[in-house]
């Protein structure tokens, strides 16, 4: 079996989505599976390159909003290496997160070389942003383009419940539920590799962290806005992003203890879980968040907004504690909740770990994955 995978961004950069197709990719292929990745070439870096035995195609692209979002150059070169691809005979073409340009090229690219297309939804809401013009556009995408992508695809996979149930809504058929999940050989408890606080200068503070893209949709200016007037606490912000500097003002003038780390790899990452007291995600849509399932796997206790499948990751003070997106209130309040209750912590932690490793495996899910690929 072959399979070509589009994909917008991929490996140098990982993040939730592209660890997805890191993680998948590398499991299909100990199955016996040719695995190849069609992505941009936003880094301006190898247009070919061979990781974990997979081989990455990356084609020109424009960067627009900011470097938000990515359209492919339809130049001689892409031209040249879609034309290369059409050759190698795949049996399915899988696209993931359908307002991706990316879903689009290879929903064409699957329809002209008469291949099934297999497409993987990622989120479960329209698009949103602080600026009403660009969400009445991305709105105006998912209800053509979008749909399009739902229609034409042989079979969708939806990486929450609320991903099935809003493909279904958009019209997709013969769509089937596979978690996301999480590298539990990597993402675990254990002691600490680094002497992060004492670099940091952490020293006895209560240490908060995030992990994630730095956009409006993720709401870390919320999670700054909920630390004003807390003692003793420092922030770890963990990515990249436009909205970086923005949140590094907003972290000055209200006086907090904000360290931003950058991108980090995932050793990095599971080392500064480890170092971490609990972790915040108080985004405004998700899909079934990666940062929460490795943050879980760790077993740090978590706070996190009731969006899209979080639910199905987060029990209301069984394994984690749910808030509202947007009130910042709310979660300052239970901030100090977890602050101030060292049992309720260590619950929320050994609750949270054993559902994360019970049900967001990927030796399980791997197997799902491929049943599906069979029917």
């Amino acid at each position: 079996m072959k399979i070509l995978i589009f994909v917008t961004n991929f490996y140098p950069y990982l993040g939730g989505l592209e660890n997805y197709v890191l993680e998948l990719s590398k499991r299909l292929i100990k199955k016996g599976i040719r695995v190849d990745i069609l992505a941009y070439n936003i880094y301006k870096i190898k247009e070919f390159e061979r990781y974990e035995g997979i081989n990455i195609y990356r084609i020109p692209c424009f960067n627009i909003l900011k470097g938000v979002y990515s359209l492919p150059q339809l130049n001689i070169k892409t031209k040249e290496i879609l034309k290369k691809l059409s050759k190698n005979d795949y049996d399915f073409v899988i696209t993931q997160t359908r307002f991706f340009s990316s879903s689009w090229l290879g929903m064409l690219f699957a329809k002209k070389n008469k291949i099934r297309l297999i497409h993987t939804e990622h989120g479960n809401v329209f698009v949103k942003h602080k600026n009403k013009l660009i969400q009445f556009f991305s709105w105006l995408y998912d209800m053509s383009i979008g749909k399009r992508i739902f229609k034409n695809a042989w079979k969708v996979i939806g990486i929450s419940k609320a991903c099935c149930d809003f493909a279904k809504k958009r019209g997709a058929k013969n769509v089937f539920l596979v978690y996301n999940c999480v590298n539990l050989n990597l993402f675990k408890k254990q002691r600490p590799k680094s002497d992060l606080r004492k670099k940091l200068k952490i020293k006895n503070k209560f240490v908060i962290t995030f992990t994630g893209r730095l956009i409006y949709a993720k709401g870390v200016q919320d999670l700054i806005k909920a630390s004003e007037g807390i003692k003793n606490i420092k922030l770890l912000i963990i990515g990249e992003g436009p909205y970086k500097e923005y949140l590094k003002r907003i972290a000055k003038k209200k006086n907090i203890d904000a360290s931003f780390l950058g991108q980090k790899s995932q050793e990095e990452i599971v080392d500064i879980l480890n170092r971490s007291d609990i972790f915040i995600n108080p985004s405004f849509s998700e899909g079934l968040p990666t940062s929460v399932l490795e943050a879980g796997a760790v077993g740090l206790p978590i706070i996190a907004t009731a969006v899209g499948g979080t639910g199905e990751i987060i029990k209301n003070y069984k394994t984690g504690i749910l808030v509202n997106p947007k009130d910042i209130t709310q979660l300052r309040k239970k901030i100090l909740e977890l602050m101030q209750n060292k049992d309720l912590r260590k619950r929320l932690s050994k609750e949270v770990q054993k559902e994360v490793r019970k049900r967001f495996n990927w030796d399980d899910n791997i197997k799902r994955f491929i049943e599906i690929l069979q029917k």
